[in-house]
């Protein structure tokens, strides 16, 4: 497979490839939402979801790289707040590190993709801005309710007062609104890229669900896992073009 997931035996037109990665990642989604609330009903069987994408993502074909240096320096952070506040800030210092590795990952599949459809405009900062606002509400959100229990080990977080969390909601949700209003009119124009704009979509709901909502900060997590690995071994995969 020459070490990609996918392979066509033909060129598939740009359309075609923009539903496929667009059909790719609602797949994804729903993967990583039926984990989700797998987790909640029975974290075993969760478990072992993400053991089949994890298992899946290894026989894939797939050359794994393992960046040891980007995990030194979460892992070293966690242990020095370990060590002068205790167990719950080191595992919160290791929350904040997951979701914004969550988040950087995801923004950059929307600049990859966006580049793929040929729009340059949605791969700079600005207009991918509003993709950081979900996950720091989130964040928000899970600091101001914290302490919490996060596959049976304590969370905690620096509290942050109510009025930062309402003014961060206030930010996304006109972030996430412009933007949308901004793929609307590229959707009556005809010049909607399928694909940037589903996997946003996706990201914003999967964040709010995640810790927005505040349903429960272990299915956050898992759900995120989930949608990562489904991502890195598609649940469909594509060997001939579409026309």
């Amino acid at each position: 497979m020459n070490g990609q997931i996918h392979r066509t035996l033909a060129a598939p037109s740009s359309g075609a490839a923009s539903r496929f990665s667009a059909d790719r990642g609602l797949v994804a989604a729903l993967a990583a939402g039926v984990i989700g609330a797998v987790s909640l009903l029975s974290p075993p069987l969760a478990i072992l979801g993400l053991a089949l994408l994890a298992a899946r993502v290894l026989l894939s074909g797939e050359a794994v790289r393992i960046d040891w240096f980007a995990l030194l320096g979460p892992a070293f952070a966690a242990f020095v707040v370990g060590v002068f506040v205790g167990l719950p800030g080191a595992i919160g210092t290791l929350f904040v590190w997951r979701l914004f590795a969550d988040t950087r990952w995801s923004v950059g599949e929307a600049t990859r993709l966006a580049a793929a459809a040929g729009r340059p405009a949605e791969t700079n900062f600005k207009a991918l801005a509003h993709a950081w606002m979900t996950p720091l509400y989130g964040l928000m959100l899970v600091a101001y309710t914290a302490p919490h229990m996060i596959a049976g080990l304590p969370l905690d977080l620096p509290h942050v007062p109510i009025w930062l969390v309402i003014g961060m909601g206030v930010l996304a949700a006109g972030a996430v609104f412009d933007w949308g209003l901004q793929r609307a009119a590229d959707w009556r124009l005809g010049e909607l890229a399928a694909a940037p704009a589903t996997h946003l979509l996706t990201h914003h709901i999967l964040f709010v669900a995640a810790f927005g909502l505040m349903i429960d900060v272990t299915a956050g997590v898992v759900m995120l896992m989930a949608w990562r690995l489904a991502h890195a071994a598609p649940l469909r995969q594509s060997f001939t073009a579409v026309p």
